[in-house]
């Protein structure tokens, strides 16, 4: 999901229904705050010794200690003043990064938005640890190997 995708499919969203952002231990509090969307260019080398380089986006959610949460519109109007401002922004792959009473900051992906009632409810699925060229070699091996086994000599 990138930024784009999730303006789009709020714009086609009751704009004064609740944005309600869920993570597998519930929701995030009422009151919570967009501290930022950031765009970030990123370079990395893997354990099996390859480069990449990709763009991806952030956006960072304050936990909120109570009150109203942001309508769909506010969000939209502030995601159309961030896009605006960062070229690239909105075509980047999205996470969110998200600490439950503001401690232990972690990193999601989020599904697309699914009106509710009268709420937008946004799902953040935990982002996971991944070993690339394990995981390469693995799906150029399918059905051949099973997790655990082979796939680890792909790498380091």
């Amino acid at each position: 999901m990138t930024l784009t995708d999730l303006r789009a499919a709020l714009g086609a969203m009751n704009p004064d229904a609740e944005l309600v952002f869920q993570t597998e231990d519930g929701t995030i509090g009422g009151g919570y705050h967009v501290t930022e969307f950031k765009l970030s260019d990123v370079t990395s080398v893997d354990c099996g010794g390859r480069t990449d380089a990709w763009s991806e986006a952030t956006l960072q959610l304050l936990d909120g200690a109570g009150g109203d949460r942001m309508r769909v519109e506010k969000f939209a109007r502030i995601l159309d003043q961030s896009l605006g401002a960062l070229p690239g922004l909105g075509a980047a792959p999205l996470t969110v990064e998200f600490a439950p009473s503001n401690a232990g900051l972690r990193l999601f992906h989020p599904a697309a938005p699914k009106a509710s009632g009268d709420r937008a409810l946004v799902r953040l699925d935990q982002g996971r640890a991944v070993c690339k060229p394990a995981r390469d070699f693995a799906a150029s091996q399918r059905p051949a190997v099973r997790p655990g086994t082979m796939a680890a000599r792909a790498c380091c």
